[in-house]
């Protein structure tokens, strides 16, 4: 046995966990010192020597006004206007710090003239940009010479709005130039005084700017008087914002029974704070503004109007400016340049290669040409197509925007210009079908179609490239108009010239590929088909008696309609997934010029790291020792924050730090490299050596060298650094995770949190308990207790049954300190609050190493207590964490104590809060309130500013009101928003500087734009960096993993190539923010409730609008969690869905799509709607395939297919003579099916390249096979149908919510019946209509093609259950059929939540809403659930009535198909109707009879009810079978088409019958049991009975519908079951674990477990005994249809006609084909020639 010296080896762990405790520099065995830097500047020492708070506002820096002098300022304005005290000292504060910033890298004069002109007079200035545009005041203000200014103010009403009145650019820059500091601190202060009190107005930037002008004059009137005046604080909140307010409030809210509820309006008849803020864009609607007397606002003087703002009644004066209706028709007009580049060109391509369409006399046999002129014009009408898609498009501008709102187009001009192109495209083509002979050459016909033609491709470039907006735009137009439209709607930055460049070089890639593509790959291959579907004629089918052969006659025609549309659907996705493709190809070659790639030489990147270091990271100093000795902090620092997070061992750390050798003087201490660097230069050099292989460590470490390869902005002092907050917006995320809940199992889980984690991460626990060893010894030690034995020797079994508490939950001694740690190593590895404050606190360690690297020398003791407090106010200066925590005053204590461990951890983080006071009358006064963490406990808060609001701000989805709320309280030139789910690390934090140098400010002068009143040219501002995420749940299982890699493609490899071409927005985290941009613009995100679900991209669109630039930055990254169940990834798909329904309605969507030049349009369409309408595309391609299968199923069926030979020439007879030549249509199958499959492969073309880039390209093949042997693919299917489904349903019901998806560990087994419940009318219906047409595709034309098909059926049928966890497990399966038939019968006498009964009411609140509720837009509904399946039903009834027309046969008899299908899909409704009828009189004398004794009966009879209708339903299927005289593939046909119309009659009767849904779930009680009394439906109890009859009768059939699919999943899976350890397979295929006896079976009782054991054996007899009998059912008509007797002898002639005749032969080809099919080939005529 290995033996070890215990005192020494203590001594030296001892040592090792002190020394790595501290982030202190290189590892000494004497003290650390540093040379004294030679950069420094002497102007920054007098910076720190400054005994203010902001330091940099000082004297020596040209400060002319202290700080004092400005506080006063702000107590003046205070008091003049009546602010709140704390908004004065809150703003006076956030002012000090905005100067102190711009202080830091400028002169103060530079700095307060900087920021006054991005609030007030700048080019940047919103303010300015509202001033000039609405034309209504005549001066910006008076200057400190009050009594030479204010004689400049104008008498006349027509001189204020005149535009000759107003001031030109020249004549503002002198005005702005000409005032005192004082002027500007007056004015800049009055600004942020009214934003930061405007609580929900801070939404409304125009109308900000409209209150800071009143108050303007009014402010320096009371100046040019020298008047005093003192109002009490409120009177600005209750006189101005609080009516604002109030109007918001009223619109989005309503006051019932004491509370203030949701207003359950459609967004087109909620006055929204766009709308409200829109009209403060017009000068025009300004004018109208009226005060209690009726006076006009701008009647009265200027200095005035500030006092009657109390007196406005504003909800008189506000109106829509954008109708959000619930349409399609917004993607029409936003996108209607995608419309016309598509389906033109598709025209184009189509009707060139259809001559068969417009040839007059066609003939196969002679292959006869139209003439040129007839194909020219036919081809030419593509410009006609644009012209009408475009007027269409501008026609539907009507119902969105109000032709009131000053800022419309001129939309009549352009719907005329429209007509007239139109008219010029479409009058050749009339003259030429009409005025010429179609089968004979016109030479001056074509010349006419030539010029035709060429008019056309203009017409179409120009309808495809101009922005609809800017259609036919002249010169006359006015100007105001243009002002207005450009500033607010359409000031997008231009692109530099390498971006524009970039940008058309991608998109002119895209189209190239995806026009050849389409030519040879799609229209080509329906070339045939088109031929012979045009020419082909069924006059063959016989014996309907109701329509003949008029049907049969249009079959051909039929399918080829759906063919052409499914063709055009294809023709619009294959440009999506050549974007994509293209995307990422540019995105690589991005990636290599920035560096970003491993491709970079590796040795390289990691040999010249520390030079990296020195030049990119510190502010170079030019001592060599003193950048060694730098260097030497910065990275040992980095390796000891690994250390510190248990990524690395104490064994790694010594490899990794640099060392100091001691020496006696400290100037000749030497500093050691580490091993790391040192084997740079040996080629046997392994990374393995240093760290973990492909953990957390080496993967930081690799990105940090790689990510300073790239080329990064100037380094620079760090005393220059702009000011910052990080924003973390908090509501329910867990703080820290419980001890309980990472111990104990959760019920429907078989392995603990902290098992799993153990699992997931085994070397960091490793690392974790030697920690907590070392700790607990060390503490034992200094407590002179006995020493416990050796740590060391391990393979002592006493050493491990002792140990065997720390490997288990992390701690020995359960003391509050150690079982802290066990849970804060868990929050660490969750995605918790506590993850996002620990990472993001690591800002505030970098600002403070760098601050001691660049700012001490040798002389500097960094233990003082003076340099501490220097470091202290430094960090404050420039660096502020602020959690918004909406629900602080609503936490449970136990997270209230989170919250204070947060505080001990991290005493300078910031917590900001909505604060409910009760107060004696019943009201609610609101507070935004901020707590100081540092002089809080939890013996009290500290609340260090407290400001009351109007009311509760919290009227939208509630995230942007957090965030809004919280707004002011944020400090620094720049925001980075941060979700509470999110990391971060030092090495990234360490390059702070240069990332906020991205937003090219630090060097940018801005006070010369006042200078000699002339416009100087300034570059756009950037107003949003984005930037990369690594997310840290990827590996995490396979749908982590798939989440993950959606995250990093499109946050990192798609984001780097939008940045770059224009196209990038703010999609939330972690962007970094321009706060004064922002913050004047309407803030960081949009608040409307429902509107803007999807709420942070909202600021990326009215960014981009206004003149923002969007950066995406590659060198910076942040950790990210993402959701890890199937449940909560598919309720975040839904969420963006949905969200993404919501964006196509707003008006930022047409500003974008209607005014965007053409290649950035495209790339904000393909970034954003476009993904979601092409998954939309994809569904109905499916959609329509199937309805090309049927009934191309049906013509295969039913008649006799040609013998093709592709080397014989078209013209040739068809062989046997009479036969169909339907092999092009069984070919191009197989293209379709390959279109959807390089569809769905394409998919991961960018997680693949993404890996390749990163992580090379073994480990990108490694993940990718992963993905696909884990069943990725059948994840993404169903995706792409929950994706489809959420967007579809959003715009045609609305409903769109915010849906809290939870992000921790998905362990637990959900029951089958909740995921039925969930996803069955979203997939699981679909994916059985697909089953049944795939079966009949099948056995009517068999192409092996199909196969690929199954697996869309399993994805949407199975998807749910195969990626649920433990879904196979013996016991859980059956007890899951258990929970099932329960769930299915529950409800009939207790209402239940989670019941089938709750899952039809659901269904059917969604379609006719709540009583007391608004109904979401009858016309959608009308169309969506109505109008669109009745038109699918027909063409599944045409497929049926074909199958059915005895084509071809001889001997046929009389049928009467049509009457035979009706009847069978109306019976079960009948029966359903009589049942009710029966019973429910039953049901009531039951109850009366035994209520006293049995309180079940109504629950007997129900269910009775419904088994009655299950039986009937099957009976129904097999009278079906019989009328079809036993023919599988016409039955089947049948049924596809019952149960399509089935789910329309179903809609109808909802819709029309049912009336809405009532709150109460008493009413299926009350049916039963026949008491309506006391269920609280007042007058309505006259009616309700009626629509729950009808209720009932669509339930009945929907009954029998889910248990019949229900039980056929429950029997596909049920052979899975049996598969032993099939449960360890499957965990290991989800959970991505190396070993899975971690699941283990729950630990329980014997009498539990007899229990279980008895509830397990009864339902497997149950479900085999259905299967058995299921089963028999099917297979019941093969032994009995001989036996059943013949009973057509007995009926009359008419019922005869319901049978349809079985065995008939339809071979009427060869000698017994028809007289009027060709024998031979006619005489080919030559074309005539006229002038």
């Amino acid at each position: 046995m290995t033996t070890y010296n215990h005192e020494s080896t203590s001594a030296a762990y001892k040592d090792d966990y002190y020394v790595y405790q501290s982030y202190d520099g290189p590892i000494a065995t004497a003290p650390l010192v540093m040379e004294e830097s030679a950069g420094t500047e002497s102007s920054d020492k007098d910076y720190l020597e400054s005994t203010t708070r902001f330091s940099s506002w000082c004297i020596a820096n040209n400060a002319s006004l202290s700080e004092d002098e400005i506080k006063l300022m702000f107590q003046e304005l205070r008091d003049t206007f009546g602010f709140q005290v704390d908004n004065a000292k809150n703003m006076f504060e956030y002012l000090m710090i905005l100067l102190d910033s711009r202080s830091s890298r400028m002169s103060c004069d530079k700095a307060l003239r900087s920021v006054h002109a991005d609030y007030i007079g700048g080019q940047r200035s919103n303010f300015k940009k509202w001033y000039f545009s609405v034309h209504v005041f005549a001066n910006v203000g008076k200057s400190s010479d009050y009594k030479e200014s204010s004689k400049q103010v104008p008498k006349d009403e027509e001189d204020l709005a005149s535009d000759e009145n107003c001031m030109d650019e020249a004549e503002w820059n002198r005005k702005m130039n000409s005032y005192t500091h004082t002027d500007y601190i007056y004015q800049i202060g009055l600004y942020l005084l009214i934003w930061g009190e405007a609580n929900n107005i801070r939404f409304m930037p125009e109308c900000l700017c409209f209150i800071y002008q009143c108050a303007f004059d009014h402010f320096y009137d009371v100046k040019s008087k020298s008047l005093t005046i003192v109002k009490t604080q409120y009177t600005f909140l209750d006189e101005v914002i609080t009516p604002l307010y109030c109007f918001i409030r009223d619109q989005q809210m309503i006051f019932k029974n004491g509370n203030w509820i949701k207003n359950t309006k459609d967004h087109k008849s909620i006055i929204g704070y766009d709308d409200a803020n829109q009209f403060f864009w017009s000068p025009t609607a300004l004018k109208k503004i009226k005060i209690d007397n009726g006076t006009k606002l701008f009647d009265l003087s200027e200095e005035k109007r500030y006092q009657f703002l109390k007196s406005i009644k504003w909800n008189s004066l506000f109106y829509k400016t954008y109708y959000e209706r619930r349409s399609w028709i917004h993607a029409l007009t936003n996108f209607s340049r995608v419309w016309v580049i598509h389906i033109t060109m598709f025209w184009y391509y189509t009707a060139y290669n259809a001559p068969t369409l417009y040839t007059l006399e066609y003939s196969q046999l002679l292959d006869n040409k139209p003439a040129p002129q007839v194909q020219i014009t036919t081809v030419a009408l593509g410009g006609t197509i644009a012209g009408i898609i475009s007027f269409v498009a501008i026609l539907a501008e009507y119902f969105f925007v109000p032709r009131q709102f000053p800022v419309s187009t001129f939309w009549f001009w352009r719907l005329v210009c429209t007509l007239v192109v139109i008219i010029f495209n479409i009058a050749p083509s009339i003259y030429i079908y009409l005025f010429l002979p179609l089968n004979v050459y016109s030479v001056h016909g074509t010349l006419i179609a030539i010029i035709q033609f060429i008019f056309s491709i203009i017409t179409f470039l120009y309808f495809a490239i101009k922005a609809p907006s800017r259609l036919f735009e002249f010169e006359g137009r006015s100007l105001q108009k243009k002002t207005m439209a450009k500033v607010f709607m359409s000031s997008f930055p231009k692109l530099p010239f390498r971006s524009r460049v970039f940008s058309y070089m991608l998109w002119a890639s895209v189209f190239a590929a995806k026009f050849s593509e389409s030519y040879f790959f799609l229209t080509l291959s329906i070339k045939d088909p088109v031929r012979v579907l045009s020419i082909m004629t069924m006059k063959r089918c016989v014996g309907d008696v109701i329509f003949g052969n008029i049907i049969c006659l249009q079959q051909a025609r039929i399918t080829l309609v759906l063919l052409l549309f499914t063709d055009l659907i294809l023709f619009f996705l294959d440009t999506y997934l050549w974007y994509i493709v293209c995307n990422c190809l540019f995105s690589i070659g991005l990636s290599y010029s920035l560096g970003v790639s491993i491709f970079t030489p590796w040795r390289n990147i990691f040999l010249r790291l520390p030079e990296r270091i020195s030049s990119k990271i510190i502010f170079s100093n030019s001592n060599a020792k003193a950048n060694l000795i730098a260097i030497a902090h910065v990275w040992n620092s980095i390796i000891i924050s690994m250390y510190r997070e248990h990524l690395l061992s104490t064994e790694q750390v010594n490899k990794l730090v640099f060392q100091n050798l001691s020496s006696l003087d400290p100037k000749e201490s030497s500093i050691k490299s580490p091993l790391f660097f040192i084997y740079q230069d040996d080629n046997s050099f392994n990374m393995g050596e240093f760290f973990a292989p492909g953990k957390e460590a080496e993967r930081r470490i690799s990105y940090f060298a790689q990510s300073l390869s790239c080329p990064l902005p100037n380094s620079y002092p760090l005393l220059a650094i702009p000011s910052f907050t990080v924003l973390v917006p908090h509501y329910s995320e867990r703080i820290i995770l419980q001890l309980r809940e990472i111990v104990k199992e959760d019920r429907d889980s078989k392995v603990s949190l902290l098992e799993y984690l153990k699992q997931l991460y085994p070397k960091e626990w490793e690392y974790f308990v030697k920690d907590t060893k070392v700790l607990d010894f060390l503490s034992s030690d200094d407590l002179k207790l006995p020493l416990t034995p050796d740590i060391h020797q391990e393979d002592s079994s006493i050493h491990k049954v002792n140990d065997l508490p720390y490997y288990c939950v992390g701690f020995k001694n359960s003391s509050p300190e150690y079982i802290l740690r066990t849970r804060i190593w868990a929050s660490l590895r969750s995605q918790t609050l506590y993850r996002t404050t620990s990472g993001f606190m690591n800002y505030e360690i970098a600002i403070r190493l760098l601050y001691k690297i660049e700012n001490s020398s040798f002389d500097t003791d960094f233990q003082s207590e003076e340099f501490e407090a220097e470091l202290k106010q430094f960090v404050s200066r420039k660096f502020r964490l602020l959690v918004s925590m909406q629900r602080f005053q609503q936490l449970s204590p136990q997270e209230k104590e989170d919250v204070f461990t947060l505080f001990k951890n991290y005493p300078h983080i910031e917590i900001s809060y909505l604060e409910e006071e009760d107060l004696e009358d019943g009201t609610v006064n609101y507070y935004s309130t901020l707590i100081d963490s540092e002089n809080s406990s939890s013996d009290g808060l500290f609340k260090k500013f407290r400001i009351r609001l109007s009311g509760n701000p919290i009227l939208g989805d509630g995230k942007s009101d957090n965030q809004n709320n919280s707004l002011i309280f944020t400090r620094g030139e720049y925001i980075q928003v941060i979700d509470a789910n999110q990391d971060n690390y030092l090495e990234e934090c360490l390059k702070i500087k240069s990332v906020l140098a991205e937003f090219e400010e630090m060097e940018l002068d801005r006070s010369l734009e006042y200078i000699n009143g002339q416009k100087r040219k300034i570059e756009p501002p950037i107003a949003i960096l984005g930037a990369r995420e690594y997310i840290f749940s990827e590996n995490i299982g396979v749908l982590g993993d798939i989440a993950a890699g959606k995250e990093q493609t499109f946050g990192t490899l798609f984001a780097r190539t939008l940045a770059e071409i224009g196209g990038k927005l703010h999609y939330g985290h972690p962007d970094f923010l321009n706060a004064v941009f922002m913050s004047t613009r309407g803030g960081i995100s949009k608040a409307q409730r429902g509107l803007h679900l999807n709420e942070d991209i909202y600021a990326g669109m009215t960014a981009t609008c206004r003149g923002g630039r969007i950066k995406h930055c590659d060198f910076y990254q942040c950790g990210k969690g993402r959701d890890l169940g199937f449940g909560t990834i598919l309720n975040f798909t839904t969420k963006i869905g949905s969200g993404m329904g919501e964006q196509l309605l707003s008006r930022e969507y047409y500003y974008l799509g209607c005014s965007l030049p053409i290649d950035r349009f495209l790339s904000f369409y393909y970034a954003h709607a476009g993904f979601h309408i092409n998954n939309v595309f994809i569904m109905l391609s499916l959609q329509c395939f199937l309805l090309v299968l049927v009934n191309l199923g049906s013509l295969v069926n039913e008649s006799i297919i040609c013998e093709y030979n592709s080397q014989v020439p078209i013209t040739d007879l068809e062989i046997p003579i009479g036969c169909y030549n339907l092999t092009p249509m069984l070919s191009w199958i197989s293209r379709f099916v390959l279109s959807i499959f390089i569809c769905f492969f394409i998919s991961f073309i960018p997680l693949i390249i993404q890996e390749l880039l990163e992580k090379g390209v073994f480990k990108s093949l490694y993940r990718i096979c992963y993905h696909f042997t884990s069943m990725a693919p059948l994840f993404e299917v169903f995706v792409c149908q929950i994706y489809a489904s959420s967007l579809r349903d959003n715009i045609m019901l609305g409903g769109a919510k915010y849906i809290a998806t939870g992000r921790g560990f998905a362990t637990s087994r959900m029951p089958f019946a909740t995921l039925y419940s969930r996803y069955s009318s979203m997939s699981i219906y679909g994916g059985v209509k697909v089953c049944l047409i795939i079966i009949f595709a099948t056995t009517t034309m068999w192409q092996p093609a199909l196969l690929w098909f199954w697996v869309t059926i399993i994805s949407m049928c199975f998807a749910p259950f195969i990626f649920n966890p433990h879904q196979f497990e013996w016991s859980e399966f059956f007890l899951d059929y258990r929970i099932f038939i329960r769930w299915l019968s529950r409800g009939n006498l207790v209402a239940e939540k989670t019941s089938w009964l709750e899952m039809n009411r659901t269904y059917r609140s969604r379609l006719n809403g709540t009583i007391g509720k608004t109904r979401t837009s009858t016309m959608n509904i009308f169309v969506g659930k109505i109008v669109f399946p009745f038109i699918e039903s027909l063409f599944f009834l045409t497929a049926f009535m074909f199958i059915n027309s005895q084509n071809g046969v001889f001997y046929w008899f009389n049928v009467n198909p049509l009457l035979r299908i009706t009847i069978i899909t109306i019976l079960p409704f009948l029966a359903n109707a009589i049942i009710l009828l029966i019973l429910s009189p039953v049901s009531v004398l039951l109850v009366s009879l035994t209520g006293c004794c049995c309180n079940k009966s109504q629950t007997i009879v129900a269910g009775f009810a419904h088994s009655l209708s299950l039986i009937f339903n099957i009976a129904n299927i097999w009278i079906f079978l019989y009328l079809e005289e036993w023919n599988f593939n016409r039955t089947l046909c049948g049924i596809i088409f019952m149960i399509d119309f089935h789910e329309f009659i179903s809609d109808c009767i909802i819709i029309l019958f049912c009336g809405k849904e009532s709150p109460l779930a008493l009413l299926n009680y009350a049916w039963w049991s026949g008491n309506w009394f006391g269920t609280g439906l007042g007058w309505n109890i006259l009616i309700q009975p009626i629509n729950e009859y009808f209720r009932k009768i669509v339930e009945l059939n929907q009954f029998a519908k889910d248990f019949l699919i229900g039980h056929v999943l429950f029997f596909a899976l049920l052979p899975f079951v049996y598969i032993p350890y099939i449960d360890r397979w499957h965990s290991r295929m989800l959970f991505w674990l190396k070993k899975s006896n971690k699941f283990q079976k729950k630990i329980i009782s014997k009498r539990q477990k007899r229990k279980r054991s008895l509830k397990v054996l009864k339902y497997y007899i149950l479900l085999h005994t259905l299967l058995l009998l299921f089963i028999s059912i099917i297979l019941a008509p093969i032994f009995v249809k001989d036996f059943i007797p013949n009973i057509k002898e007995n009926l009359p002639v008419q019922a005869l006609e319901l049978f349809q005749p079985n065995n008939q032969n339809n071979n009427d080809t060869g000698e017994s084909a028809p007289w009027y099919i060709p024998r031979e080939k006619p005489i080919p005529v030559s074309m005539s020639t006229i002038a």
